[in-house]
C-alpha cells in the first residue's frame, strides 16, 4: 500500500516543536517596520490592479498582521508548528500547508512574497523549480519579492561564519548561536538556543540539512529567462527592506520582480 509522503520539514525544529521561540527571536516590531518599506516597493512596481497577496513561507504570520491591512492575504508554509500560531494570530487570513517548490493553488496573485526561506532550496534546480512555480501563480503585471541572506550568497563571502545574538523580553532571555560552513556545493548550518527564564536555563539544538549557495548574477539570469524584470534593493539598517538600490557591498539584495502585463 502506497502512502503519501509526509512533507513536513524536518530540517528546522525552530519551525515545528520550537515554534514558540519564533516570535521571541523575530520580533513583531521589526516586521512592522519591514512592511512599511515593503508596501512602498510594491506601490512602485506593481502593475496589476488587484490586491491579492500570497505570503510563501509565512512562518507565524508576523508580516501578515500588517500586510492584511491593504491586501487580501493567503499564507503558505510547510511547517505545522508555525502555521498553528499564524492561524491564531490572523484568524481572518487563509493559511495553507504546502511546499514552495510544488504547491498548486487554483488561484493567481498580484503579489507573492517569500521572506528568509529561499536559502532552504538546496541547488539551482530547486531554485528554478520554485521560481517557475511562483511565476505560474503570479498575475500579469504582478510582483514577486524575495531575498536571500548573505551567508548563502557567494558574492558576499560570509560563509564559514558564526552569528551570536541575544534577545531579552519580560524576564526571559534567549541567546542564539548559529554556525554555518561550506559543505560540498551548499551550506551546512547548526543552531543552539540557550533559554533563560525564571532563574532556570535549558539548551535546544537544531541541525540543518544542506542549504543553498547561490550567486546573484545567476539568479538574475534565471529571472531574466523567465521574463521577470528584477529590481534589486539593499536591505536596510533597521529593516529587511530599503528603497536604496543594491550596491553589492554592504548589504544583501532584495529582489522585486515584475511580471509583464503581456508577453505580446
Amino acid at each position: 500500500m502506497n502512502r503519501k509522503k509526509d512533507k513536513t520539514s524536518k530540517r528546522f525544529r525552530f519551525y515545528n516543536e520550537l515554534a514558540s521561540l519564533y516570535d521571541f527571536i523575530c520580533t513583531p516590531e521589526n516586521r512592522k517596520r519591514d512592511v512599511v518599506v515593503l508596501k512602498k516597493i510594491i506601490k512602485r512596481h506593481l502593475k496589476s490592479n488587484g490586491k491579492r497577496l500570497l505570503d510563501v513561507a509565512c512562518g507565524t504570520g508576523l508580516e501578515d498582521r500588517y500586510l492584511k491591512k491593504g491586501f487580501g492575504v493567503t499564507g503558505l508554509d510547510l511547517n505545522n508548528g508555525v502555521l498553528r500560531i499564524a492561524r491564531k494570530r490572523n484568524p481572518e487570513v487563509t493559511y495553507l500547508r504546502g511546499d514552495m517548490r510544488d504547491f498548486r493553488l487554483n488561484v493567481t496573485y498580484d503579489v507573492i512574497t517569500c521572506f528568509d526561506a529561499m536559502c532552504c532550496l538546496q541547488d539551482y534546480k530547486e531554485l528554478r523549480k520554485t521560481l517557475n512555480n511562483f511565476h505560474r501563480h503570479l498575475n500579469p503585471g504582478g510582483l514577486l519579492i524575495f531575498y536571500i541572506d548573505p551567508v548563502f550568497l557567494k558574492e558576499h563571502n560570509k560563509q564559514d561564519t558564526i552569528i551570536i545574538s541575544r534577545k531579552t523580553r519580560n524576564n526571559k532571555t534567549i541567546i542564539l548561536s548559529e554556525v554555518y560552513h561550506r559543505h560540498r556545493n551548499g551550506i551546512k548550518g547548526y543552531a543552539a538556543y540557550l533559554i533563560i527564564e525564571a532563574n532556570r536555563a535549558r539548551f535546544e539544538l537544531d541541525t540543518f540539512e544542506t542549504l543553498g549557495f547561490f550567486e546573484v548574477r545567476r539568479i538574475r539570469k534565471i529571472l531574466k529567462h523567465m521574463d521577470l524584470r528584477a529590481h534589486l534593493y539593499n536591505a536596510g539598517d533597521t529593516t529587511t527592506f530599503s528603497l536604496e538600490k543594491y550596491d553589492g557591498r554592504n548589504s544583501f539584495p532584495v529582489f522585486a520582480c515584475e511580471k509583464p502585463l503581456s508577453l505580446y
